[in-house]
């Protein structure tokens, strides 16, 4: 399991870009997302990458059930309107205190997961 730290200037984006992670990266979104305070998140993002050049007006946290390669090459191939950080196992600490608090934050509410459709195998002849 691996964590989306998604960044962006209102809700709208951060639920635009999981939708774009559900239905263009094609990636398992694991329950719902969480909001977490926008401090919090770029005081993450500085540990990671060491610097911040614009801070977040809102912040939520996704689990999806890719590993973190894969996660990162999906992303990388759309253009979500948000700015998304993943995070494994790797970063330790930050990982797994997210892990610790994932169940305590609120849940962004107004996101729904696309409805998969079944391809018909009659039709994609």
């Amino acid at each position: 399991m691996t964590l989306l730290l998604i960044r962006g200037d209102s809700y709208e984006k951060l639920k635009n870009a999981l939708a774009d992670v559900d239905r263009h990266a094609e990636l398992t979104i694991i329950g719902k997302p969480k909001i977490i305070v926008p401090e919090a998140a770029d005081e993450i993002l500085e540990h990671i990458l060491g610097e911040v050049k614009k801070p977040c007006k809102t912040a939520c946290i996704a689990k999806i059930a890719e590993k973190a390669p894969k996660a990162i090459d999906r992303i990388r191939k759309i253009h979500p309107p948000a700015h998304i950080v993943v995070i494994s196992e790797r970063y330790g600490d930050i990982y797994y205190q997210l892990l610790k608090d994932f169940t305590r934050l609120p849940v962004l509410r107004g996101y729904y997961k696309s409805k998969k459709k079944k391809k018909n195998k009659y039709l994609s002849k």
